[in-house]
């Protein structure tokens, strides 16, 4: 049973006033949030969970679990402009509490006091929280799914890979393959024993919450879906200037830092190198570099797309101040 000191408790209240209240106070914001509404209310007056449309057309930008979110929401009765925030603020703040339960069973809680507060206050995350958008939920659970592995790179201890894999599985079924390829550097890190992602329990877990939505969307809408969702939105997305969103390979870095206000400071603890003594630390560290540079590689750049990135510098940063 998940149990927090009592000092914590005192955190519920501020966790409403940041990721609760006010939650419907301005409308749904830029072309995607109202997008990626519309077609959730769709799924639920249609009752097609399966082939996402957007007035009455398939629209296959993106995988299905931000819609099946935003269309349980609206089939429960939720305002239009409730319906689209409410699920991604609660998927925030249920992984903030995974966060440092996790934290705190690998680093210990202060560190994990430190990490969660950083994280939940940063501004990259926290107005992400407040928007119905895919790059919330695929962090979430992409996170999740990282940090489940910290034990599995510092003692070997395969218990919890399927629960890994299944949320990698999430992570897929949110935003596509961009979750494999940010996984690399656990795969990496753990390459001495990359047999233990082959083990039928693995493999099944993420099978089992992956692939089913993708194989029957593909029967039923055939290669147009593969060529929306993966090739265009996928590859040229990464590979081409296609979609107008070009910008200089150092973009992100002003990002990531402005993304982690008022936070910004505990940077600098960053760069002693005792921070970084076991493995665990050091995937921390090249999960945030690896991702860094690989969205600065691609030709499309848009600043939400490093919020998968900032769990893990949140939580470097609560180590090194739980340290100081």
């Amino acid at each position: 049973m998940l149990r927090f000191p009592k000092r914590y408790l005192l955190a519920i209240p501020l966790i409403y006033l940041l990721y609760f209240f006010g939650l419907t106070n301005a409308g749904l914001v830029g072309p995607d949030e109202p997008r990626y509404a519309a077609i959730a209310r769709q799924m639920t007056q249609s009752g097609d969970w399966i082939t996402p449309r957007l007035w009455g057309e398939p629209w296959f930008e993106k995988p299905a679990l931000l819609y099946w979110m935003e269309g349980a929401a609206f089939r429960l009765g939720l305002s239009e402009d409730l319906a689209p925030r409410l699920p991604v603020a609660l998927c925030s703040v249920a992984f903030l509490i995974f966060f440092y339960w996790i934290l705190r069973r690998e680093f210990g809680d202060p560190a994990a006091g430190f990490s969660t507060a950083i994280l939940a206050t940063s501004a990259g995350w926290l107005s992400l929280s407040h928007i119905g958008i895919t790059d919330l939920p695929m962090s979430a659970t992409f996170a999740a799914a990282m940090l489940l592995g910290l034990r599995w790179l510092a003692q070997g201890e395969r218990e919890l890979l399927p629960a890994c894999a299944a949320l990698l599985g999430a992570a897929v079924l949110a935003k596509g393959f961009l979750p494999l390829v940010l996984a690399l550097p656990l795969l990496w890190m753990g390459r001495r024993r990359w047999f233990d992602w082959f083990r039928p329990q693995v493999v099944g877990a993420f099978t089992v919450i992956a692939l089913p939505w993708y194989v029957i969307c593909f029967l039923r809408n055939g290669w147009p879906f593969i060529n929306k969702l993966f090739w265009e939105h996928q590859v040229e997305r990464f590979s081409t200037p296609a979609l107008a969103h070009g910008q200089p390979f150092w973009f992100f870095l002003p990002v990531l830092v402005t993304a982690l206000f008022p936070w910004i400071p505990a940077l600098a603890l960053l760069f002693r190198r005792s921070l970084y003594s076991d493995s665990r630390r050091l995937f921390l560290l090249l999960w945030v570099v690896f991702g860094l540079v690989f969205f600065s590689a691609a030709f499309n750049k848009l600043p939400s797309y490093i919020l998968p990135l900032l769990p893990a510098l949140a939580a470097l940063a609560g180590i090194a101040l739980a340290e100081c």
